[in-house]
């Protein structure tokens, strides 16, 4: 549906590489890699920036011993004797969490500051936060210009955010309190508790480089400190890099991304987009686990494949022009060197790959032409479906304590089409 982006994807290559990583003298896959990865990140705990002390600015009585309730255990700022480890929150006393993790529903945000709010004033409660479900949050800052076809704003419509939200809802990941799903909280600047987002004022809205001065210039003067280490930082100009085609930009693993959709109005193409510059900023990589782009069998907005052509929901290859999601990871493996077209990527419906009207066994075919240089620089290859959603990690607002540079990359994404679905 659309060339590929003349232009380096990769920009920062630290601990992940296109197709292997050399670690103490061995080579790694890149599945390897993304599991070092994993494992470096599960080793980062949040700390609270509350006091155990304020849960007795109201007397209760204690629902343990009073030792209980003058330990904190995991440090999170909650007193013993209030983590009841039921998932179920009921109020301060009762919270439902568990005594000894810090972050019992493991979104980065712990759950001292989701119960109390932070020290520097972040009203984490009034924002709809829960210790006990997963919550991300974004602020958006965007804007407004005549670049190219007449005046026109880069803030995303209501309608965009609630399909953004609705995607992270149904998102199949257990949560503490035995729901499913993802609380995705996106301000851009709505009004009630959601004033952060911004129209970008006194800075040209085609930005002249990436994550440089400029761009630092325009958080810092927009994006409120007490946000930082709790949001992620979405920017929106009209475009980037002194006017790039990128549709976007992102740390991979971090808190920043860019979305610059210039005079895009298709509402599939701004969702999947910023769905997927967050995607970036929770771990995955154009082919989940890899940089491997364009995979039939990857049905991810991450995928250049099927980021603006829709979700591949009848398991034909091709996107229906109208979802957004990250990949299941229910799909077939597909060895470019010995294709099974009966199979498709489902086990059904068939494909026939190279379209001579014929089902072959073994056949032999580049399927994701174009883009071997994503996958080791080899014409055939072995492509994977990946996980998705059970493989990102919400830790990257943890990006200002300094402990993800280890593993952080960043990368520049394609360019939308030209013409909406």
């Amino acid at each position: 549906m659309h060339a590929p982006w003349p232009v380096t994807p990769i920009l920062t290559m630290l601990s992940l590489a296109l197709a292997a990583t050399a670690v103490g003298g061995e080579t790694l896959s890149s599945k390897d890699a993304f599991t070092e990865r994993q494992a470096k990140l599960a080793a980062i705990e949040p700390k609270s920036t509350t006091s155990a002390d304020r849960i007795f600015a109201d007397p209760f009585e204690p629902l343990l011993t009073q030792a209980d309730c003058d330990s904190d255990r995991d440090g999170d700022g909650i007193p013993d004797c209030a983590e009841t480890h039921t998932g179920r929150y009921v109020d301060i006393t009762d919270t439902g969490t568990d005594p000894d993790n810090p972050d019992t529903d493991g979104d980065g945000l712990s759950d001292g500051d989701e119960v109390f709010g932070t020290v520097d004033g972040l009203d984490l409660p009034a924002l709809g936060v829960n210790p006990l479900r997963r919550d991300v949050l974004v602020e958006y800052d965007w804007f407004e210009s005549d670049y190219e076809c007449g005046t026109h704003s880069q803030r995303p419509t209501d309608a965009m955010l609630q399909d953004v939200a609705r995607m992270f809802a149904d998102a199949p990941v257990a949560n503490p309190d035995g729901s499913t799903g993802i609380h995705l909280i996106q301000d851009a600047g709505q009004g009630g508790a959601l004033t952060g987002g911004n129209r970008v004022t006194g800075f040209d809205a085609i930005l002249p480089g990436r994550f440089d001065a400029t761009w630092r210039e325009i958080k810092d003067a927009n994006f409120a400190p007490n946000r930082l280490g709790y949001f992620h930082y979405v920017l929106l100009p009209h475009r980037y890099d002194g006017g790039s085609n990128s549709s976007g930009y992102a740390e991979v693993v971090g808190d920043d991304a860019i979305v610059s959709m210039a005079c895009h109005t298709s509402q599939l193409f701004w969702v999947n987009t910023i769905a997927h510059e967050l995607g970036h900023n929770l771990g995955l990589l154009h082919g989940g686990f890899e940089h491997c782009n364009y995979k039939p069998n990857y049905s991810s907005v991450m995928n250049y494949r099927f980021q603006f052509a829709g979700m591949d929901t009848g398991c034909e290859a091709t996107g229906d022009r109208q979802s957004s999601d990250f990949s299941r990871g229910d799909r077939l493996v597909l060895d470019e060197s010995a294709l099974d077209e009966p199979l498709g990527v489902c086990g059904a419906p068939a494909i026939d790959w190279n379209k001579d009207g014929q089902l072959q066994s073994a056949l032999i075919a580049d399927l994701n032409a174009g883009y071997e240089a994503t996958c080791g620089g080899q014409q055939y290859s072995v492509l994977e479906d990946f996980d998705d959603w059970n493989n990102i990690t919400l830790l990257g607002i943890r990006d200002s304590t300094g402990k993800l540079k280890s593993v952080q990359t960043e990368i520049a994404c394609a360019g939308a089409p030209v013409d909406a679905p």
